[in-house]
């Protein structure tokens, strides 16, 4: 699935040191365990195919089934909540949505308090990310409601100077640019702003959720007028995306600027800008990608030629009106209207 919101999960490796719990499991066979470890301690990568991602789910969730309560099953909940996402990205399938959701869900279900475990502070923006992806997905948008709850709550109550709780401040902003265009509720897209500009300036520079928040407060921006501030944003976005290796945000991120120079009137670079974007989704074989950038570009270039005919017509009134001007003769002053001064002693 491809779409200009952007899933990225939230990955902790502090708190790896529970991970010794599936080792001493005795239920757990070795060569499961060594896999499910394997997966736990390693940053999540990019999944590129089912092979991929069910080769994570399976170890996972029998390492899962064998373990109680506690920290480690929060990190494993975490980490399946964000490959069956990973899943969904590449099926579509509301089922993988579903289990994303519940595997989320239930690792924030744990009696340890916001931010006393890495795995546990991760989940909240990741929860809230899924909630808003399904609420676009299937048109439920009570999903939204609470994905918009869950943020504001981790905003509260997450450590300020968590990474953690600047992303979570980011899928708020995100959820809330997104009610914004269905209820057209100005003070979600100023709040969406606001945040959104606090989460980038959070944000480490290499965390995976700064492209995303970037592209996101763009996207705001754009919706408030503010169209030169999402030009810049959308920029360093891109940046961001392209030193991540992240094509797919690279090839999104190169729509959406494009689409905010062609609102500024930055024809040229606007058209460079769509040629980039379209290939990038051809060297990922995403036709949809293609077919809407391709016709965002023929939208642009109607809006060129428009722009230009509407300047012709300009230029042709104002010609008109100098050839009225010059028939008509030179205007009389005022003294032709009132008559000639009469001389002293008339």
């Amino acid at each position: 699935m491809n779409s200009d919101h952007d899933i990225h999960g939230v990955h902790d490796t502090q708190g790896v040191h529970d991970t010794h719990g599936v080792h001493a499991n005795r239920a757990i066979d070795a060569e499961t365990a060594e896999r499910a470890v394997e997966i736990l301690e390693s940053p999540q990568g990019t999944y590129s195919s089912l092979a991929e991602t069910d080769s994570a789910i399976a170890p996972l969730e029998h390492v899962l089934s064998a373990t109680p309560d506690g920290p480690l099953r929060t990190i494993i909940l975490s980490n399946l909540g964000l490959i069956r996402m990973a899943r969904f990205q590449l099926t579509s399938a509301r089922t993988d949505l579903d289990s994303a959701i519940a595997c989320l869900r239930e690792a924030l279900a744990s009696r340890e308090p916001y931010g006393s475990h890495p795995a546990l502070s991760a989940t909240i923006p990741n929860l809230i990310s899924a909630l808003h992806t399904r609420a676009e997905f299937t048109g439920e948008w009570d999903d939204l409601d609470e994905a918009i709850a869950w943020g504001r709550e981790a905003v509260v109550r997450l450590p300020p100077e968590l990474p953690q709780r600047a992303a979570a401040l980011a899928s708020l902003s995100s959820a809330l640019r997104i009610r914004y265009e269905r209820s057209q509720y100005a003070g979600d897209l100023t709040e969406a702003i606001d945040l959104g500009r606090q989460a980038a300036a959070d944000l480490p520079p290499d965390h995976p959720r700064l492209g995303p928040a970037l592209s996101n407060l763009g996207s705001a921006l754009m919706a408030s007028g503010l169209v030169e501030e999402a030009v810049l944003t959308y920029e360093r976005a891109l940046d961001r995306f392209r030193a991540a290796e992240d094509r797919g945000g690279t090839a999104r991120t190169l729509n959406n600027l494009a689409g905010a120079l062609t609102q500024a009137e930055r024809y040229k670079e606007a058209f460079a800008v769509y040629e980039q974007a379209l290939e990038e989704f051809h060297a990922l074989g995403d036709s949809r990608g293609e077919d809407r950038v391709t016709h965002n570009l023929a939208v642009a270039r109607e809006r060129k030629r428009e722009l230009i005919r509407r300047l012709a017509r300009k230029q042709a009134q104002a010609r008109a009106q100098l050839r009225r001007e010059a028939e008509a003769g030179p205007v009389a002053g005022p003294e032709a209207a009132i008559g000639p001064w009469p001389e002293h002693g008339a």
